[in-house]
């Protein structure tokens, strides 16, 4: 399996940082009980942003989504619809993307480059949703990776 560094897919035990375990607890009761918490996908990734994600998605010849958005994705509760999706789940249609863009290794640093996301080591400011927005926006669409392959270096942008 690949390194996985997503401190919410593993659980330790830390004797001595019982904060921690307070917090791993906290996640997995959210999780299994999000009761009014578990808001609309679109309340949490807004119209706004979505406007944003099609305009670059039909930049690079991405067909529309709109209707999907709008008529299902976006009106799912953010746990019982997305992160529960027991098809988007099986069909890996969010783990992989984030396994492949997680933390990618690059020629050109010693650090990896890390999408913007709390559940790696990017250390870009993510104190707002409209930071982390812009951050992500630019990660994906903006930032050229040089990346060695079987072929040699490649840059994908």
């Amino acid at each position: 399996a690949a390194i996985n560094n997503n401190p919410f897919e593993y659980w330790i035990t830390m004797d001595d940082n019982p904060a921690y375990e307070k917090l791993m607890i906290d996640v997995e009761n959210f999780l299994e009980n999000p009761g009014a918490n578990d808001v609309p996908v679109e309340n949490v990734f807004t119209p706004s942003m979505f406007d944003q994600l099609e305009n670059r998605m039909g930049s690079v010849g991405w067909n529309s989504v709109r209707s999907f958005w709008e008529n299902d994705f976006g009106k799912r509760g953010i746990v019982s619809g997305f992160m529960k999706d027991e098809l988007l789940g099986s069909k890996r249609l969010a783990s992989m993307p984030d396994r492949i863009t997680n933390t990618i290794n690059v020629v050109d640093s010693k650090e990896p480059f890390c999408r913007p996301t709390v559940i790696n080591m990017y250390d870009g400011d993510l104190d707002t949703t409209e930071m982390w927005w812009t951050a992500w926006e630019k990660f994906m669409f903006d930032s050229p990776l040089s990346i060695k392959t079987k072929e040699g270096v490649q840059t994908f942008k």
